[in-house]
């Protein structure tokens, strides 16, 4: 699994997958580790797990430490998008992408044909969740959900996540010690989620169980199914460089504005290379990820699919940029700012307050640089005469902090 496209993971995946509605007040103690384990095993048996399945899995389990500590870490820094992009598609991803590819493309032709996804999509994300199958995670999946379920404040969203891996095990016959995955309860070649798994996976090689983790018919498949089922349809790719105007205003450089495709190639937006956009009605978005000196990405509806896979905008522009490398496309063209630097949480905090107490910022200070963030910023920006894409540029913090 790439460490980088992993920071966001729990975001990503508590935001994207809903299960039934189960939120049972668990203590969070480990004292009372074995009666959440028991309010798991009565939710499991009314979704028809039999308690005998419930009863293996659970024996002698307890918490896993490990699987506490790292949900306690918060990441340090914010990466960058060159430090994002630049860790998550090299040239070794894109050549064995390449190389797997057309491997198996008679299998990804047929799963194309089924279900609308292009085959560089299904290997982008194999190779951004596991790097084509070479890690996929060692930790107990029932025991990692469990832990997170019990011992954290998570509870209705884990509690659901270690129900379905009961129901996993049961409809697919599998013991809790070969269910392994991520510490977060991620699974298989795709790292799906338990819920997603009994929402989406397929047994596509017809042998009465799905193997997502062995069975790359199975891990194709599901992801397939799982991407048409979020959204993903054919026609345009997820996202794509573009050639900004003379003089585009900035202020329309943000997830929150939509415009119809057609609208911004009206607006003078071109592809990088200078070719035109397609004459499309559908919605889209203009991002600067790295601020205006960076490049500029178009976002199609695609991207918002890619997105309920993991939340994050960078992964999401990340899997984009792995898929047309991939098919032979070319790269990303605009370089990324040499002195762009990432920020820790306790700066972000910093300038959310300061621009809190200017009156542009009404949220909390999480530390988080989200959309409501960088609108307050953009402001403020406005204000300083700066070019106001919303982007924490060394010159708007220094503005900021001198204030």
């Amino acid at each position: 699994m790439n460490p980088l496209s992993k920071i966001a993971i729990l975001a990503a995946t508590t935001a994207l997958l809903a299960g039934p509605a189960f939120a049972p007040a668990f203590a969070q103690g480990g004292s009372d580790f074995r009666d959440c384990l028991q309010n798991i095993k009565a939710e499991a048996m009314r979704q028809g797990v039999p308690a005998a399945t419930a009863d293996k899995a659970f024996q002698g389990l307890t918490p896993d430490q490990k699987v506490i500590d790292l949900d306690g870490r918060q990441p340090e820094f914010s990466l960058t998008y060159a430090k994002y992009v630049g860790g998550t598609v090299s040239a070794d991803r894109i050549a064995k992408g390449q190389q797997k590819m057309a491997q198996h493309r008679v299998l990804l032709d047929a799963l194309q044909a089924e279900y609308g996804v292009p085959p560089q999509y299904i290997m982008a994300f194999w190779g951004v969740e596991t790097n084509y199958g070479t890690y996929m995670g060692d930790f107990r999946v029932v025991r990692s959900v469990a832990t997170l379920a019990c011992m954290t404040k998570r509870t209705a969203f884990f509690s659901n996540e270690a129900v379905q891996a009961l129901r996993i095990l049961d409809m697919n016959h599998m013991t809790s010690e070969q269910m392994r995955g991520s510490w977060a309860g991620a699974m298989g070649n795709m790292q799906f989620m338990p819920s997603t798994f009994t929402k989406w996976a397929v047994d596509r090689d017809g042998n009465g169980r799905i193997d997502i983790w062995t069975s790359l018919p199975d891990a194709f498949a599901s992801a397939s199914n799982f991407l048409r089922g979020i959204g993903f349809k054919p026609g345009l790719p997820s996202s794509e460089e573009v050639l900004l105007p003379k003089g585009f205003p900035l202020d329309q450089a943000d997830t929150t504005v939509e415009k119809p495709v057609k609208a911004w190639a009206a607006m003078g937006v071109k592809k990088i290379g200078g070719g035109a956009l397609p004459a499309s009605d559908e919605p889209a978005q203009i991002l600067l990820p790295a601020g205006f000196r960076g490049p500029a990405f178009i976002l199609y509806p695609n991207f918002k699919a890619v997105m309920s896979w993991n939340r994050s905008t960078l992964y999401a522009l990340s899997v984009g940029i792995l898929a047309r490398q991939i098919a032979g496309g070319p790269g990303v063209q605009q370089a990324a700012p040499d002195d762009d630097q990432p920020l820790s949480r306790d700066t972000v905090i910093d300038i959310q307050n300061r621009l809190a107490r200017l009156g542009l910022y009404k949220d909390d200070a999480d530390g988080l640089l989200g959309p409501k963030t960088r609108s307050a910023l953009r402001l403020f920006q406005q204000q300083q005469s700066l070019p106001a894409d919303g982007h924490p540029s060394g010159e708007s913090v220094r503005r900021l902090q001198a204030r």
